[in-house]
């Protein structure tokens, strides 16, 4: 006689702690089994998929404490949670609800006598609370952060992480029966990563930049100082609970410029749930400005030889490690968009190839920002990448590590060295392919 499972689908959520899918399975009292079906996109490259093997293979660890097996399939996501379903007699799927609807799921496991059960999960606040305006310029943010920022200092005032595991989970377990228990995980090519995946990783990482908290506010806009978090890859893939990360921080004054980026990744979520269309095509007013993409000048920003040093060393770390400061990812799009004159939509699809935290919202939304296109009219104030290059890097220290051939200008030339070329050897550093001045 078969006895019924419930069956933990796991999405981007890749951990056990403050995972809310894995609390509700557990209160369903039947055994339980996890599952991982692979994306199934061209957006998973090389990079994600060696980041997500981290994660599982951590994953998978941690669920044999307690005796759960971790299954990973590949297919079609419908198909492969039904057909794990039926094998392991499950009476219930448990898992994040991604908010763009499970019908199709959800009627194939009904005809199975198996019930799907969503739960909350990757924001702090639901959506469609606190959107009010059709624009995502500075002053909806901050409309939104004040009403976001309340609701979550209330709701989060006392907030503990649910214990886990319960401790009579890893005995009831030993009831599954042999045939579920083997889960072998499919190795994978590996990849460089400079930030590690896994649940251990990004708890290891939090705990390594909370004492550098105070000094964030300043040296997350001076990427030679290593002060981001390089947080949110965890958070995209859900080996970090932000809850968690909204916890830890406590009520200390040095949190909020922390709190204030979680705002805006929470933002852009929350905003193209609202209005999906803008994700890719735009405020409806800037779509017929979009003009034609210069393929040269977009070889040279994507290989970084534009002759920017700043862009060219960070667009160089972007391509080698799948990361970028958020300041840096700012001046990339701003100079992209304002310098080289190149379309939002095609810088976007660049970044979401590299980036190991690509996030659609996110990127979208700070991309058009970038471009002046967050309100009624473009707002394109004027863009000089050279003052902005002196500003996130003073010393000259980033390009430097990333442009060897420039390491021995000094701080002043250093940033616009085609002024330097009669004096000193530049080493074949090639001049700028456009003049930033006539834009």
């Amino acid at each position: 006689m078969s006895v019924p499972t419930t069956l933990i689908w796991f999405r981007q959520d890749l951990r056990t702690d403050d995972q809310p899918a894995l609390q509700a399975a557990t209160r369903t009292g039947r055994l339980l089994l996890g599952l991982y079906v692979w994306p199934n996109d061209s957006a998973l490259t090389a990079r994600r998929r060696y980041f997500i093997w981290q994660s599982l293979r951590d994953l998978q660890a941690r669920l044999a404490e307690c005796g759960i097996p971790l299954h990973v399939r590949t297919g079609n996501p419908v198909q492969a949670v039904a057909e794990t379903a039926a094998y392991c007699h499950a009476a219930e799927v448990v898992c994040a609800a991604n908010g763009a609807g499970q019908g199709a799921l959800r009627a194939v496991l009904e005809k199975q006598g198996c019930r799907l059960h969503g739960v909350a999960d990757g924001l702090l606040q639901p959506p469609f609370q606190f959107i009010r305006s059709p624009y995502f310029n500075e002053p909806a943010f901050a409309a939104f952060q004040v009403a976001w920022r309340a609701a979550c200092a209330e709701q989060y005032a006392a907030w503990q992480a649910p214990a886990w595991p319960p401790p009579d989970l890893a005995a009831q377990q030993k009831r599954l029966p042999e045939n579920l228990k083997t889960a072998a995980l499919p190795a994978v090519p590996r990849a460089v990563l400079t930030i590690p995946g896994g649940e251990t990783a990004a708890q290891r990482q939090l705990a390594e930049f909370l004492p550098r908290l105070p000094y964030y506010p300043v040296l997350r806009s001076l990427p030679a100082q290593h002060g981001s978090s390089q947080l949110s890859p965890h958070l995209v893939f859900g080996t970090l609970s932000v809850r968690r990360v909204w916890a830890v921080a406590g009520n200390s004054p040095d949190a909020a410029a922390w709190r204030e980026a979680l705002a805006r990744r929470e933002f852009w979520r929350h905003y193209f749930r609202q209005y999906p269309d803008m994700l890719q095509q735009g405020l409806p007013e800037h779509r017929a400005a979009a003009g034609q993409a210069n393929q040269v000048l977009m070889a040279a920003w994507q290989q970084g030889i534009t002759g920017y040093p700043l862009v060219d060393a960070a667009m160089r770390l972007l391509r080698d490690t799948g990361w970028l400061p958020h300041s840096l990812r700012r001046f990339c799009a701003a100079f992209f968009c304002r310098v080289l004159g190149g379309r939002w939509q095609d810088g976007a699809d660049w970044f979401a190839r590299q980036l190991l935290d690509f996030e659609p919202a996110a990127n979208s939304g700070n991309w058009q920002l970038a471009a002046g296109l967050g309100g009624k009219r473009v707002e394109r104030q004027p863009f000089n990448p050279v003052v902005w290059s002196q500003k996130l890097d003073p010393d000259g220290q980033f390009i430097r590590r990333h442009l060897p051939q420039l390491a021995h200008l000094d701080s002043r030339r250093i940033h616009a060295p085609w002024l330097a070329t009669a004096e000193v050897n530049t080493n074949g550093y090639p001049a700028p392919v456009v003049d930033y001045r006539a834009r």
